[in-house]
């Protein structure tokens, strides 16, 4: 009887012992590739691809998927929605995909924003077939690496106090500090430009003239860029940048915006259960 017990109570500390390949320990690493400023990874939809699919912080919901994927894997228009750039909103389907995957993070049972986002890009750029969100990864900590390429998803958090650590606010906004004072910055890994301010808040800053350098592809339309080189350094997340080029765009928006050619230098860490973020070098 003796024997007995003491195999079942064997058996039960084997049953409650963790899992180590269970998704509350899981850590997956996905290579990425960095193509004219902007994150692609290998998405997977419904069982199939991979895919070419933007990684993109600055986009809301689970993703976006190309009306070319749409059409070509017959996935089902459930609804439609307004779909802004930030200038102009537009009118955009709703599709239902079953299962989204990168590496051994899957989502299912979702619903992706369907349009065509390849019209207007440039000749002999490789087609986009739809877009990684933030609400893809909301359940995980992030680390995006640029310099080794590699984007990391874990069950970690960061801690407000470490060094670096900040808190953000709604689209992972974070303080961004020039010497007339502190201004809110949307952290954008979708978007392929360094820093784009409003256009209102150039005459406060100390900075070169600006010079017009061509036009922006939006969502929705286009628009003219002028870059102009910070004569005062700008903190942002820790990080204390001097010389900085930042643009603004016309029409602009109202919210400044920082973008792969900036971050391309750091790791990106991003914690959205404990809405906290933290840019650093490589190997901090």
């Amino acid at each position: 009887m003796r024997g007995v017990t003491e195999v079942l109570m064997g058996i039960a500390l084997t049953a409650a012992a963790p899992n180590p390949g269970s998704p509350s320990e899981m850590t997956t690493s996905i290579p990425f590739e960095l193509d004219h400023g902007h994150i692609f990874v290998d998405a997977f939809v419904n069982g199939r691809g991979p895919f070419r699919f933007g990684f993109d912080t600055g986009a809301s919901g689970m993703g976006r998927a190309d009306r070319s994927l749409a059409a070509a894997l017959s996935l089902p228009k459930v609804d439609e929605t307004a779909n802004s750039d930030g200038a102009k909103t537009a009118t955009a389907d709703v599709v239902a995909v079953e299962s989204l995957r990168l590496g051994d993070l899957e989502q299912r049972n979702v619903q992706l924003i369907s349009r065509d986002y390849n019209a207007g890009r440039s000749p002999g750029l490789q087609p986009i077939m739809g877009i990684i969100a933030r609400d893809f990864f909301a359940d995980e900590l992030v680390t995006i690496d640029y310099p080794a390429r590699e984007i990391t998803f874990s069950r970690g958090q960061l801690k407000l106090g470490e060094a670096g650590v900040v808190a953000y606010g709604t689209s992972f906004t974070v303080p961004v500090c020039f010497a007339n004072g502190c201004h809110p910055g949307k952290i954008d890994t979708g978007s392929s430009r360094s820093f784009v301010v409003p256009k209102g808040l150039v005459p406060s800053l100390s900075a070169s003239e600006p010079a017009a350098i061509g036009q922006g592809l939006r969502t929705n339309g286009v628009a003219t860029l002028y870059e102009m080189t910070l004569n005062e350094p700008v903190h942002i997340a820790g990080i204390t940048a001097t010389h900085q080029k930042i643009l603004y765009a016309e029409p602009s928006g109202d919210t400044i915006v920082i973008g792969t050619e900036f971050l391309k230098d750091y790791v990106l860490t991003i914690d959205q259960q404990n809405r906290l973020l933290k840019i650093s070098m490589p190997g901090d």
